[in-house]
């Protein structure tokens, strides 16, 4: 089910409203019948997918917890084992295959050994499930922390609704089991500032969704179907475009899963804090996808070594993390190419920073604080960022090639182009001309003093809904004509 159906648009109301009537023992049990029903309306071999990866972790949770001490080491292992072995067979087995084929088939020809050639093995029918690398993390970050001495789950319905709670399964963020099961102790009662706050975030994102990232989609489609044809202004165009739509596809997507576990009571954890506000490297991964770039760090970064084995060896486990962290993204060896590029810009940011910091360079260091060296900073951390965005879009290393030569070598675009004309005949710039606006009337709010409310005003409720609805207008207003899938599905 997807979060800007009609489906869900009667879905959540009525699961909330079931959640708060029905007696506290029950709750739980409601929340994972209604998560099962979310993960299933598509396909429905999914539930026995998440149900037995649900019940082996539970099991391996408590057998972690009451195992020897000599033996607990062996039962992680083969606990991240099992996770990655299920995450490879569905994400990754048909991309070895291709990997293999292709192998073969360029070491016969170039050794002209008519016998050797690929398997003969086509793609398998493997249906990627959908959050699974999303499910896969949540589980090892578990195992990892009961090895660690954290206390397991031990009564299987609350692990159940951790490991399937519908507003986080698909798309994240990923949860720590630890915050997010003693939620379930809190008093069962809701303010109503959480349920403005919920249905504002809900809002919020829907219009991120569709007002913003699905006009945006038609832009990145034009530009890198045929990269011959960009000049390059429309290839900066087109990959601008790619970086907002994955931005406001993805933020989207979390703003609306936070805000509807609001309305359950449950917090989730932020995962986007204005990225492209970024003046590093560094400093971007500290904004984007918050709760896996944290996950990296402390379930893949750290355990390789962290810092602790000298600059070589920070260097190499930087660059490893971001590695996997790409494959982790997709099949297709050009997200590892993009992960690659990201550890080694994170890597030469690491070189520059110590360099900055030694004595003798104190003069440089002073020049980068300045608003010159801070808008310098800035320009290089966007050009490297849209980069990387090419790389993780393109659908081979070639298309990828051809979208950069038209960014760094001046071209004039072909007549059949159809960049510009996409941005300026669409709902776009006045849907990114409005949220420009309503951030800017947000920020003047937060930083005004408050006001006492005039008595001719209407009720709170009365002027939430009013607001609320007209937001869904317009945005149903501004949507294009076609829907684009949510981008980090197929993650």
């Amino acid at each position: 089910m997807l979060f800007n159906s009609f489906d869900y648009l009667i879905f959540l109301p009525l699961v909330v409203l079931a959640y708060w009537l029905c007696p506290r023992r029950l709750r739980i049990g409601l929340l994972i019948a209604a998560s099962y029903y979310f993960y299933m309306h598509s396909f429905k071999i999914y539930g026995l997918l998440l149900l037995g990866l649900t019940a082996a972790n539970y099991l391996l949770g408590l057998g972690l917890a009451q195992a020897k001490e000599s033996y607990r080491r062996l039962v992680l292992i083969a606990g991240i084992a099992f996770n990655l072995g299920m995450l490879a067979l569905f994400k990754y087995t048909n991309l070895l295959l291709d990997t293999l084929n292709k192998g073969l088939d360029t070491l016969g020809t170039g050794l002209h050994l008519e016998s050797i050639h690929s398997t003969g093995i086509a793609d398998l029918p493997i249906i990627l499930p959908l959050g699974i690398s999303f499910f896969v993390f949540e589980f090892i970050h578990y195992l990892t922390d009961v090895f660690k001495g954290s206390a397991p789950v031990k009564n299987p319905l609350r692990f159940a609704l951790f490991a399937s709670f519908f507003p986080s399964q698909i798309a994240g963020p990923i949860k720590r089991y630890q915050d997010f099961d003693k939620q379930l102790d809190k008093p069962a009662t809701i303010k109503s500032d959480d349920i403005y706050a919920g249905l504002w975030l809900i809002s919020r994102g829907l219009f991120k969704k569709v007002a913003l990232g699905d006009n945006l989609a038609p832009v990145v489609q034009a530009g890198f179907a045929n990269p011959a044809q960009l000049g390059t202004g429309e290839a900066w165009l087109a990959v601008l475009a790619f970086a907002f739509q994955i931005y406001y596809d993805f933020s989207g997507y979390t703003d609306m899963g936070r805000g509807s576990a609001m309305l359950f009571g449950f917090s989730l954890p932020e995962n986007f804090n204005m990225p492209y506000l970024a003046r590093s490297l560094k400093d971007f991964w500290h904004r984007w996808h918050i709760s896996l770039s944290t996950w990296l760090r402390d379930y893949l970064y750290i355990p390789l070594g962290g810092s602790r084995r000298g600059e070589l060896g920070t260097l190499a486990n930087l660059f490893t993390t971001m590695l996997l962290g790409g494959l982790w993204h997709g099949a297709s060896w050009t997200f590892l190419l993009w992960g690659a590029f990201h550890g080694a810009g994170l890597g030469l940011n690491r070189i520059y920073e110590g360099f900055l910091n030694k004595p003798e360079n104190a003069a440089l260091k002073k020049a980068g604080e300045t608003w010159l060296g801070q808008a310098l900073a800035y320009v290089v951390t966007m050009v490297t960022v849209l980069v990387g965005w090419v790389l993780f879009y393109a659908h081979n290393l070639p298309q990828a090639l051809g979208v950069l030569k038209a960014m760094f070598l001046p071209q004039a675009a072909s007549a059949d182009c159809m960049v510009t004309h996409l941005t300026v005949h669409s709902t776009l710039l006045p849907a990114a001309a409005l949220y420009g606006t309503a951030m800017l009337a947000c920020w003047g709010v937060k930083r005004a003093p408050a006001l006492p409310s005039p008595a001719f005003l209407p009720p709170r409720v009365v002027a939430h809904s009013c607001a609320l609805l007209a937001l869904f207008i317009i945005t149903i207003e501004l949507a294009p004509r076609l829907a684009s899938p949510f981008i980090y599905f197929q993650f």
